[in-house]
């Protein structure tokens, strides 16, 4: 007998999108126990929407408007499957997302969390084929201690995920307190403790648009710098290669941190940002933030209309990974 799943959806304002995800959810070959839509007092009537279509094959959880992080750590809290589903109101499921899934960790029971693949989806169709084509090449299975590639880059898609609940549960489920980054925090801390694993087949389309949650880019590298300075401290895991990617990854993002306060006439913060930023990483980027830490406010518009310091800053940033490939769309 298969384990009871539990889809959880947190929405806000969804009623453009809400019932293409719902309806992929109640086309799944192996249809989960329960659906639970958070919805975080949305103004559009998406819950009117949801209740009136759907009727009691979903719950719908009326909630004032905070968060995605607040309102899924409610339907979550309320979940009563085996396994936790998460999904976005503007993505959708493969009709076989949920059996591949429960198939695989059937097979592997130590793993206790598993993502998928997906492409990226907008408005004018297919952008890019595959979402972890980002961080892996070539795309392929991965099963384990996936914390020090997950160390590197969030690369579990929201949408894709399937958590045991026992699981989510004994690392503490979401921290309603970090709002950009609260699935990362997540999957960390999961991927801290338990093997995970990633199937390569495209199960889940992520649309992808300008008001999307992951384009809020500077909010989220200040949640992650503030994981990542928690790994580097020890909080997780103690091994001292982790510990050193850990803080890698914290001058990583100090450093884009920097570059942005600076662009944004916030040189005092600027400057405190590309201090941390020299502690580690590339040699190019450490000199350049050398600089940035030291810049007099007169001096940073002067820098700005330079165009080839912006270009030799581009080239930096891609060469340690900050930056995806040229060309891509996100």
């Amino acid at each position: 007998m298969r384990p009871s799943v539990s889809v959880v959806l947190a929405v806000y304002n969804a009623a453009w999108c809400v019932e293409r995800a719902i309806d992929s959810v109640l086309a799944q070959t192996v249809p989960p126990t329960e659906i639970i839509v958070c919805d975080d007092g949305s103004d559009d009537g998406t819950p009117n929407l949801l209740e009136g279509r759907y009727g009691m094959r979903v719950t719908v959880l009326r909630l004032p408007h905070q968060n995605a992080a607040a309102a899924r750590l409610r339907g979550l809290a309320a979940a009563r499957g085996e396994w936790l589903s998460f999904l976005d109101a503007d993505d959708w499921w493969e009709t076989d997302k949920l059996e591949r899934q429960l198939d695989y960790v059937e097979k592997h029971p130590e793993v206790k969390w598993i993502s998928t693949d997906g492409p990226y989806v907008s408005e004018h169709g297919v952008e890019r084929p595959s979402w972890l084509s980002d961080y892996f090449d070539p795309v392929q299975e991965m099963r384990g201690d996936l914390f020090p590639s997950l160390l590197e880059r969030c690369f579990p898609l929201m949408s894709s995920m399937l958590v045991e609940r026992e699981a989510y549960h004994a690392v503490g489920g979401i921290d309603g307190n970090i709002v950009y980054s609260h699935d990362y925090d997540l999957w960390l801390r999961l991927a801290a403790r338990y093997p995970g694993a990633v199937l390569p087949q495209p199960l889940v389309s992520y649309w992808t648009h300008p008001g999307a949650l992951s384009k809020r880019f500077e909010p989220r590298y200040r949640d992650d710098l503030m994981l990542m300075q928690r790994i580097e401290r020890g909080e997780l895991r103690g091994e001292p290669e982790l510990r050193a990617a850990a803080r890698r990854r914290v001058a990583s993002h100090a450093f884009d941190l920097g570059l942005m306060c600076l662009r944004s006439s916030r040189a005092a913060e600027g400057r405190r940002f590309m201090r941390l930023a020299i502690t580690s990483g590339p040699i190019a980027r450490r000199a350049f933030a050398l600089v940035g830490s030291i810049v007099p406010d007169g001096l940073v518009p002067v820098l700005q209309r330079m165009g080839f310091l912006k270009g030799a800053i581009t080239r930096v940033r891609r060469r340690a990974g900050h930056l995806p490939p040229p060309g891509s769309s996100v």
